[in-house]
């Protein structure tokens, strides 16, 4: 089995966090850069449904990031516009860096421990007042992996 194919194996599928989001990891692909040693990067793409904010859980972003071993980074564009709305441009980026380790509870059972940091839109100088200096929140995620399948059919509800 290739690299490549064991990282398939270990990422593909639907994750869930501890919140009821769901990580939906659709595709790993091979990326060589090219004038350099040839060494092989592992692309991650896919869907996240987030169970926090205002939007429908049904609504889906886009994930992109990279995988090695048992490591992963990938960020979501929270950019939501409700069909025959104005974009208010108001949007929010976030990005999570974390790896696979057995849980605290039985070693023999494993989970994704991330970190994430969420970048909001502060341009219009009112959040000022309400967020203060903050201009991103951190915090900690993690998922447990629901299954292979990335399309696999989770009842949640906010």
């Amino acid at each position: 089995m290739t690299a490549l194919s064991v990282a398939g194996v270990r990422w593909t599928g639907t994750w869930q966090n501890e919140l009821g989001s769901l990580l939906r990891i659709e595709h790993i692909i091979s990326v060589v850069v090219p004038g350099g040693s040839g060494t092989e990067h592992y692309r991650v793409a896919g869907l996240y449904q987030t169970a926090k904010g205002s939007v429908p859980l049904k609504e889906r972003f886009p994930v992109t990031g990279f995988v090695t071993a048992d490591q992963i980074v990938f960020t979501v564009s929270y950019r939501y516009v409700p069909h025959g709305e104005e974009d208010d441009d108001k949007h929010s980026l976030v990005a999570w860096a974390g790896q696979i380790l057995p849980t605290s509870e039985n070693p023999a059972k494993e989970e994704l421990k991330t970190l994430w940091h969420l970048v909001p839109d502060l341009r219009t100088g009112e959040e000022e007042e309400q967020y203060g200096w903050v201009i991103a929140w951190s915090g900690e995620d993690r998922f447990r992996k629901l299954s292979n399948d990335p399309e696999f059919d989770v009842l949640v509800t906010k």
